[in-house]
């Protein structure tokens, strides 16, 4: 986690498929997860947070 740290993060989805020949399942599975993430600790109520949301990567995504 989060989805940032996968190899194939950083380009729209559909530059991705098309190189994984529309494979969904060839594509690495970290991209699907949350583009920022929080971990709490339950015993010190320290958090954690990794990733952020990418603006410009949403729109050259879908718009």
């Amino acid at each position: 986690m989060p989805s940032s740290t996968s190899a194939d993060f950083g380009k729209p989805f559909k530059e991705i498929f098309s190189r994984y020949e529309g494979d969904f399942y060839k594509i690495d599975g970290m991209l699907f997860s949350p583009a920022e993430v929080q971990v709490v600790a339950l015993e010190t109520g320290e958090t954690f947070s990794a990733g952020k949301v990418d603006p410009e990567l949403i729109d050259a995504s879908f718009g």
